[in-house]
């Protein structure tokens, strides 16, 4: 089963936000709020909690997965809205919130995504400007979130499609929270979308990691949530399209072929194939450029 729409997934579990900008909210005795997502979701968000009477002073923090601007930037106005919330990350997420070029190229995508979606710069007299949240928690491969009621949330580090990418499990409901580590199905006919932004390499190896994981639930920051027995297959797919792609540009790139070119490539066939982006042509054209000269080794 996939869920592509804001709902509960199961009495534990409720996906928030869009298709586009996917978040989840996990429940132990306290609640975790999964993903940063971006800005222009935040009203939605708000709506949705209240349609599915949550109660926020049991929802005990935010976990950002990575740090890009699709993935971090609700964060600032449910911190301002909700001051008791412990904002975790990595520490290379921590870094990159503390350089400013890369903090004004976050606000300046995630302004342009507001605008793009007709959603004003403020909600309830919150701004939904961007400004880097303070990280309160750095979380490291291995840590675990405990929620209580028997619900431990543990950290991968899974490197590969950013440098500060991490990954978080619920072991004892086999719910996997892989943010972009995993090949993202925002394509047609069921297509998925591989963005090894840093490097190939360690990204084959961390989807390794986490196809080896048994799980109930796959649920991604873009492109919704995959529950049952397709939660496996959509990892086992992903799995075998890296390894595809890897061998491809790897022996491309040994024989002389030119990354630019086939970044090039790579996007046109994205452009046929992709239901909505939220990054622009230029940037996705960097992206394929790193991930196939990353192939060489």
């Amino acid at each position: 089963m996939r869920f592509l729409q804001a709902k509960p997934i199961s009495d534990n579990l409720i996906f928030i936000g869009d298709e586009k900008t996917s978040m989840y909210l996990l429940k132990g005795e306290r609640y975790l709020i999964i993903g940063g997502g971006m800005s222009y979701v935040v009203p939605a968000v708000e709506e949705q909690l209240d349609r599915f009477n949550v109660d926020r002073s049991r929802i005990m923090g935010i976990l950002i997965l990575h740090s890009h601007f699709d993935h971090i930037t609700a964060v600032p106005y449910f911190k301002q809205a909700y001051p008791w919330l412990e904002i975790m990350a990595s520490a290379g997420t921590k870094k990159v919130l503390g350089i400013g070029k890369a903090v004004k190229n976050i606000a300046d995508l995630d302004q342009a995504t507001r605008q793009q979606f007709g959603v004003d710069n403020q909600f309830r007299g919150i701004s939904l400007k961007f400004k880097p949240p303070e990280i309160t928690k750095v979380l490291n491969d291995g840590d675990t979130i405990d929620l209580g009621g028997g619900v431990p949330v543990s950290i991968l580090e899974t490197p590969g499609h950013s440098k500060c990418s991490i990954a978080a499990y619920a072991p004892g409901f086999q719910y996997l929270f892989p943010s972009d580590g995993v090949p993202l199905p925002i394509l047609k006919e069921g297509k998925l979308m591989l963005m090894a932004n840093d490097n190939i390499v360690l990204y084959l190896k961390s989807l390794e990691r986490m196809a080896a994981l048994e799980v109930k639930a796959v649920c991604c920051e873009h492109g919704g949530a995959f529950y049952g027995e397709e939660a496996a297959s959509f990892l086992r797919h992903g799995l075998e399209l890296t390894r595809k792609k890897y061998d491809f540009y790897r022996q491309a790139m040994q024989s002389g072929a030119d990354a630019g070119v086939l970044a090039r490539d790579e996007l046109a066939q994205i452009a046929k194939d992709r239901e909505y982006s939220l990054t622009p042509d230029e940037v996705l054209r960097g992206v394929f450029t790193r991930m196939i000269t990353s192939a060489a080794g």
